[in-house]
């Protein structure tokens, strides 16, 4: 992992990657950068 894009850039963030459902270790992990994206308002991000 890279980190060359925010996680809303991924085409799977929030539509077949979520915390319920994840697709890999950045959002398994509480302290990953999706997880943690995802719990602080970019869940709101994703709907858009």
């Amino acid at each position: 992992m890279t980190g060359r894009i925010k996680p809303t850039a991924c085409p799977q963030f929030g539509r077949g990657c979520t915390p319920e459902m994840p697709l890999g270790a950045l959002m398994v992990s509480s302290e990953g950068a999706c997880a943690a994206y995802w719990q602080y308002g970019g869940a709101r991000a994703a709907a858009e």
